[in-house]
């Protein structure tokens, strides 16, 4: 199986991406720590956390300028989901049972959701769809 040129710059890009997006993720958890549990502070950094890595990756990891954006925004979401579940049982796991820092178990959690969001982003979120652009 060879990699296409262009898959391997999307892949480049998507890690750029999450790489971003993680540092950011790991800012709020920290500053948000300050004030309240880590759990809540992990939850809380989430959602904007998500905001930043839908708009970097629809356009500039994979360029999407699919017009179906209600479409669009519920397969994120979906995948959104499906992640969150993955990334949020690492964490819980290696914070609660393994009583490793906050931010080691927020960042491997986020590492581990990365490779599935790639896979199914690439597929079907930011697809191009027959007829659409």
């Amino acid at each position: 199986m060879t990699l296409k040129p262009e898959l391997i710059q999307r892949g480049a890009r998507f890690v750029a991406v999450g790489g971003t997006v993680m540092v950011f993720f790991l800012a709020m958890n920290w500053l948000l720590a300050r004030w309240m549990s880590e759990t809540a502070a992990f939850l809380l950094a989430y959602p904007p956390a998500v905001g930043l890595h839908f708009v970097l990756n629809k356009f500039w990891t994979f360029g999407c300028a699919r017009t179906d954006a209600a479409k669009q925004i519920t397969e994120y979401l979906m995948v959104v989901g499906i992640t969150f579940v993955i990334q949020y049982g690492v964490f819980y796991v290696i914070f609660s049972w393994w009583n490793w820092s906050h931010l080691v178990a927020a960042g491997v959690a986020n590492l581990m959701q990365m490779a599935v969001g790639f896979s199914l982003m690439q597929a079907h979120v930011f697809a191009v769809k027959a007829g659409k652009q």
